[in-house]
């Protein structure tokens, strides 16, 4: 992208903020090819986005009520530790509790690819080919971010907003950075396995728009910051990055809304990417559960044989972050498998029919 966006934009400013945007969309900066659909997408997309009033929770629970509208029903806190293969076809799921769980039709996986297929599936169930590809599958470092989340006494007031008040109100803001060249060297310090010394973030403050993210008269903001994978760094270095990187965000932040200091802060937290392995099935902290390369991309992502969300396991297919178009709140992935087993299987595309809610 950066090539393209060079091209297409001279001024210092709108090139910091796209260069930046490929850090929010997980697209390496220095990839060769899509930069020109990586900038029409973030200017199409930037325009769109959605805020969930109340939380984006409210958004999945919404999601629960639809499954559950349908028949559909969950299993809370069900670890699955084998997907059941009989004569080449998948027929079931096993939790770690004993259960078995046997499959009508198929069984599909929102679990990254190696997770399905090596442990699930388990390798004495796979071809040679299919082996290969899933253990070669790479995660990061594009997509790795890191979370920072701020209760505050008020929003921030950007020096800015004195030229136009409505800055204070964006529902996205880019800060910390002055030129490219400083956005290139945060990128490829994450990308080289290190804490970006500039601690610049994109930041949001939602109860601007929607109060009940926080208590009367108070605030809440979040932000994300571009870090290395989460095997980069030892546990020891990442409970120091905790301890101190949202200090040194906080400190960036008030030269540009000078009040954005500690006693305008109640609690602050910053979840880093090994965090994010742990307690979201993210693979060293990346949202897409797959490196965007050239090789794991559209027709060739998670990998060609793969890339119909169907395997060669019979009755098993793909719906999560490691298959096209990545990961993100779109459903996407969801979507697509639900069209390869609508097809398959005969089934009924439910969008179609007249009359429905969603």
């Amino acid at each position: 992208p950066k090539v393209v966006i060079d091209e297409l934009f001279e001024a210092p400013e709108l090139r910091t903020l796209l260069y930046r945007e490929c850090v929010e969309w997980g697209t390496p900066i220095d990839m060769e090819l899509g930069g020109a659909a990586f900038v029409m997408s973030v200017l199409w997309l930037s325009a769109i986005w959605k805020l969930s009033v109340g939380g984006t929770h409210t958004l999945a629970h919404a999601m629960t009520q639809a499954c559950l509208r349908e028949g559909v029903s969950f299993l809370e806190s069900a670890d699955v530790c084998r997907i059941v293969v009989e004569n080449g076809k998948a027929v079931g799921a096993e939790t770690v509790d004993g259960r078995t769980f046997k499959a009508r039709h198929v069984v599909a996986s929102s679990a990254d690819v190696k997770q399905t297929l090596l442990d699930l599936v388990g390798e004495e169930n796979l071809s040679d080919v299919w082996k290969h590809r899933a253990r070669h599958f790479r995660y990061g470092p594009s997509h790795v971010l890191g979370t920072t989340a701020w209760c505050l006494r008020e929003a921030p007031h950007y020096k800015s907003a004195d030229v136009d008040p409505e800055i204070d109100r964006c529902f996205y803001t880019v800060v910390g950075f002055e030129d490219p060249d400083q956005i290139l060297d945060y990128i490829r310090s994450a990308y080289g396995g290190h804490i970006p010394e500039r601690p610049g973030a994109g930041v949001w403050v939602n109860s601007i728009f929607d109060p009940s993210q926080a208590p009367p008269g108070f605030h809440s903001a979040t932000g994300w910051l571009f870090f290395p994978t989460g095997d980069s760094l030892s546990q020891e270095e990442w409970d120091e990055v905790r301890q101190t990187h949202n200090g040194r965000l906080l400190e960036l932040w008030s030269q540009y809304a000078p009040n954005m200091t500690t006693a305008n802060v109640l609690a602050d937290r910053l979840y880093t990417p090994e965090q994010m392995e742990m307690k979201n099935r993210m693979r060293l902290g990346d949202f897409s559960n797959g490196a965007f390369a050239i090789d794991q991309l559209n027709s060739a992502r998670p990998f060609p044989e793969a890339a119909q969300y169907r395997t060669e396991i019979d009755g098993l297919y793909l719906c999560g972050a490691s298959s096209h178009p990545g990961g993100g709140i779109h459903a996407g992935c969801g979507y697509n498998a639900y069209r390869a087993i609508a097809e398959d299987h005969g089934l009924t595309e439910l969008w179609e029919p007249e009359g429905r809610i969603y």
